[in-house]
């Protein structure tokens, strides 16, 4: 069952990006970090949204992260370290489920030195085990532990995000 089609994606994400930037007005500068390859993929999107709205400097990166057992790999970041050092950083992944893999790549950030850490999703399904919430949501949903969200990206670049 689709969820959200490609048309209701991109406006999630304008809307998204216009949150951002709201809360982020006073900044010259920030990072939107996604976490590979789906929330790299809406970091993209989201960044150049953001250039596109704003005057702030927006430097996009893509988080590595060994999504089945984060804790026995490191996590890697596309930018130097020393360039999150007192900026802001938005970590965006596709679906937020136990928020395990956002605790994993939200770490780095914090070691580095960010100044502030906000987190996007493109679906928030409530299943938390890690303290760690979306502040900009695109839908947040009610499922079961046995259903499964797909975010989708097919060969023409168009999205949907469904339900199984």
């Amino acid at each position: 069952m689709v969820i959200l089609t490609h048309e209701q994606i991109e406006r999630k994400i304008k809307r998204i990006a216009y949150q951002i930037y709201e809360q982020h007005v006073e900044q010259s500068a920030l990072i939107v970090a996604g976490i590979a390859e789906h929330g790299y993929l809406l970091a993209e999107k989201i960044g150049a949204e953001l250039r596109a709205i704003s005057p702030l400097t927006v430097t996009v990166a893509k988080i590595e992260i060994e999504k089945e057992k984060p804790s026995e790999h490191t996590t890697a970041i596309s930018i130097d370290m020393a360039d999150i050092k007192g900026l802001h950083a938005i970590i965006v992944d596709d679906v937020l489920n136990t928020a395990r893999t956002m605790v994993f790549a939200i770490y780095p950030f914090f070691k580095g030195g960010a100044a502030e850490i906000k987190t996007v999703v493109l679906a928030d399904r409530n299943h938390k085990i890690f303290p760690v919430s979306a502040d900009y949501t695109g839908i947040s949903l009610a499922t079961t532990l046995q259903q499964h969200i797909t975010f989708e990206v097919n060969s023409d670049g168009t999205m949907q995000l469904s339900l199984n």
